[in-house]
């Protein structure tokens, strides 16, 4: 299954749109052949994973707190959005700490 440029540039901002679902797709599908694309499919994967976690403790969290923590998700989703499209115009960005891990995943 080759990919053309143009696929393989619409394959990043998919990886990060779904976070950890297409992440994971991404990964299975496409990072044996690429090492960009397995380090922003694992690196989408774990932002959907903090994003998910933040989301199920905010349910617990008192009502302020957990609007922030809401507000937080929502600006973690668009900041990986952001990054997928940074990829998509060819530059890679490593998000803090996730980033590191996605660069040791192998």
């Amino acid at each position: 299954m080759d990919t053309t440029i143009n696929e393989r540039k619409l394959i990043f901002i998919f990886a990060y749109l779904l976070m950890w679902v297409s992440g994971i797709i991404v990964y299975v599908l496409f990072s044996y052949r690429d090492r960009t694309m397995k380090f922003h499919a694992v690196q989408a994967i774990l932002l959907g994973i903090v994003i998910t976690v933040i989301e199920i403790l905010s349910i617990f969290l008192f009502f302020p707190v957990s609007i922030v923590a809401n507000i937080f998700t929502i600006l973690l989703y668009f900041y990986g959005l952001y990054v997928g499209y940074k990829a998509y115009k060819g530059v890679n960005i490593a998000m803090p700490v996730i980033g590191d891990m996605a660069n040791q995943w192998d």
